[in-house]
């Protein structure tokens, strides 16, 4: 064997070895590490589901008639207004509510807490019922005038939420309905 052939096969051996812990760097590193990240998004999320398992959606604000936007098939209906709901601004919302975080948490059994940050009564309730039967609640109230979350109740914690959409405390029937035509 010449001494440049000696030379060809200690650098293939050494790129074969460097391929070798790339591949075992993203295999056993980066993809544990990814899982983890997936759970501790899913951890942190207000209300943890799939847009596309939702069933039925309920928002009930202080002090107006409660909305139901339900599933009919591929689209969407809106009850009691009755009627057909537009599609796009009920998966908008889903997605919406499927991305509102949990910035911080405190135990809902302190002495006046709830009434404190506006969940006694609740400002409205946002309920979800999935494919499974599952029903996922969430008490909404004020909003924190430091860092803009809103304060909601998820059984026996207060939550300080991020990215909570403004329809969920306004919910007028007319923000829902699909155009006249289907447009």
């Amino acid at each position: 064997m010449k001494a440049r052939s000696r030379t060809l096969a200690l650098a293939a051996a050494l790129a074969a070895i460097l391929a070798g812990l790339v591949a075992w760097a993203l295999l056993a590193v980066e993809r544990p590490d990814v899982a983890a990240r997936a759970r501790h998004d899913l951890g942190n999320r207000a209300l943890p589901f799939r847009p596309a398992d939702v069933t039925s959606i309920s928002i009930a604000p202080r002090g107006a008639p409660e909305i139901q936007l339900l599933r009919a098939g591929p689209g969407w209906s809106v009850a009691p207004a009755g009627g057909v709901a537009s599609t796009v601004a009920v998966e908008g919302l889903l997605d919406r509510l499927s991305e509102m975080r949990v910035r911080s948490t405190i135990p809902a059994a302190e002495a006046g807490a709830l009434a404190a940050r506006g969940l006694e009564p609740p400002s409205s309730r946002l309920t979800l019922t999935l494919r499974d039967g599952s029903v996922l609640a969430l008490d909404l109230g004020d909003e924190s005038g430091f860092d803009r979350t809103r304060f909601g109740r998820r059984g026996a914690e207060i939550l300080a939420i991020e990215g909570v959409p403004a329809v969920v405390l306004d919910p007028g029937p007319d923000r829902f309905l699909a155009a006249p035509g289907g447009g």
